[in-house]
């Protein structure tokens, strides 16, 4: 498969993980999603343990787009042209942080995903 299509299904399958996950493990649902969507983009890529990674950082790095898009969002829907300056401050913080969390811990699952299904 192609890596923008593991990359997108390995985005998808960490939101809705850790969409899943948020009642019930609210402190871990923010590492065990990006773990498993890069797991999942690993083996969907399946070249290898350094493409694998990489397809799970690229992941990775999506979700942390989505996250601060919402944060961008809620914060100018719910107190206007303050919120939205104050959330795009807050977004530069948070886009720094959530890049490394989610492109670390995606890339550690895409390369033990490519670890199970290497050509």
């Amino acid at each position: 498969m192609g890596f923008w299509i593991a990359a997108i299904l390995g985005f998808i399958s960490m939101v809705v993980i850790t969409w899943l996950l948020k009642d019930s493990y609210p402190l871990y649902a923010s590492l065990i999603g990006p773990l498993c969507g890069g797991f999942i983009a690993g083996i969907v890529l399946g070249e290898g343990v350094g493409e694998g990674a990489k397809v799970g950082f690229i992941s990775g790095v999506f979700g942390a787009l989505l996250v601060s898009v919402i944060i961008l969002i809620t914060g100018a829907a719910l107190f206007g042209i303050i919120g939205a300056f104050v959330g795009a401050i807050i977004d530069l913080v948070i886009m720094i942080f959530a890049t490394l969390l989610f492109g670390i811990f995606g890339m550690i699952g895409g390369g033990i995903g490519g670890i199970f299904r290497n050509k």
